[in-house]
């Protein structure tokens, strides 16, 4: 697995987080995982991120192996911002070759029982996810469960050393 982001820390002050969300599954979406997602993406505009760009320089992508994941982020983001581009959010598929400045990686993972095998099956799925991140690659869901899997766990563990760990609180605060 390569991690391909710039030698200099993001606006956050580093270059992977890891935020750990539990939920649950409703209709194959992880609707924590959704509000983990719209809560980064206000620290990122904080932050001085953006949500368009012409030249990618400063956006934010968000990704989700799950066509229903990517569909309820990409309602639930349109919705509140409604200059968040439509190129801006997708499946690992629809990523494969565009870059952003901070790629936001949606897990859907929540439960023991949710399969791990279709994003450890091929490393390159997981690979282009995270080198589409120009700075800041962002990891969410439930981390003891993406932590079972092998390139996941992979993930997860070059995190921990290297990056920042979070947890998202009910009160949608991060710890």
């Amino acid at each position: 697995m390569l991690i391909k982001t710039e030698p200099k820390a993001s606006r956050l002050g580093t270059k992977e987080i890891s935020c750990h969300v539990e939920g649950k599954l409703e209709n194959n979406v992880n609707w924590a995982e959704v509000d983990a997602v719209e809560a980064l993406i206000e620290e990122l505009l904080a932050a001085g991120y953006c949500l368009n760009s012409p030249d990618s320089d400063n956006t934010i992508g968000v990704i989700s192996p799950y066509r229903r994941q990517v569909n309820a982020l990409s309602q639930r983001l349109k919705s509140r911002w409604s200059d968040f581009s439509p190129k801006s959010i997708g499946t690992v598929h629809t990523f494969q070759g565009g870059h952003k400045s901070v790629i936001i990686f949606s897990t859907r993972q929540c439960f023991a029982t949710d399969s791990l095998w279709f994003i450890n099956r091929r490393p390159n799925l997981l690979n282009v996810a995270v080198s589409r991140a120009r700075e800041l690659f962002i990891l969410v869901g439930n981390l003891g469960r993406i932590s079972e899997g092998g390139h996941t766990k992979e993930l997860v563990e070059y995190i921990r050393e290297f990056g920042e760990m979070r947890e998202l609180q009910k009160s949608g605060t991060w710890i």
